[in-house]
């Protein structure tokens, strides 16, 4: 199931909430609210609905949009921090009615987009969610972005940074006495 969004713009002087756009006939969602917090940084609340999972899109430019390496699930208060020094700073609540999750581990372990890697993982990488090529280069498990020859499948199996060279058979020390 696609996510459906609640869209908010926040900007550095200024806060507006614009019109949620829903897939389906979801339960309603309360609205998202910021809260100044300190200087560009605030503070994002939503009440939760049960059975919902809940993801961050945030954007500089209303064109690209990236999640952030969270994901939150059902009913209760939810808050995050945002904090931004651009001159334009974009949010929206990403949220879905997934069938067959039950609680938050359910929910970061799924695989929405059925390419072999768990949400918690391609949100806290850069990658969606719910598209299974949501790279230039393809499928998400296929790439190796650190040239490490571990792909994103074993790096996750492994619990290594896939943007990092930290394949432990390339970490051998040679010692020459």
């Amino acid at each position: 199931m696609k996510p459906f969004y609640l869209k908010l713009t926040l900007s550095v002087a200024m806060i507006a909430a614009l019109a949620g756009k829903a897939v389906g006939n979801p339960a309603p969602q309360p609205q998202l609210t910021l809260d100044p917090a300190s200087q560009e940084t605030f503070n994002a609340d939503w009440e939760g609905v049960a059975g919902r999972t809940y993801f961050m899109h945030f954007s500089t430019d209303l064109t690209d949009w990236h999640f952030a390496p969270f994901i939150e699930y059902g009913d209760g208060a939810h808050n995050w921090g945002v904090h931004s020094d651009a001159d334009r700073f974009f949010i929206r609540l990403c949220c879905t009615d997934f069938p067959g999750i039950n609680n938050l581990d359910d929910a970061m372990s799924a695989d929405f987009d059925g390419d072999g890697l768990s949400n918690i993982f391609e949100v806290t990488y850069g990658y969606d969610p719910f598209e299974i090529a949501s790279t230039i280069d393809g499928p998400d498990a296929a790439l190796d972005p650190d040239a490490d020859g571990l792909d994103h499948a074993a790096e996750q199996a492994l619990g290594t940074d896939p943007m990092a060279k930290d394949n432990p058979l390339l970490q051998l020390e040679v010692i020459i006495d």
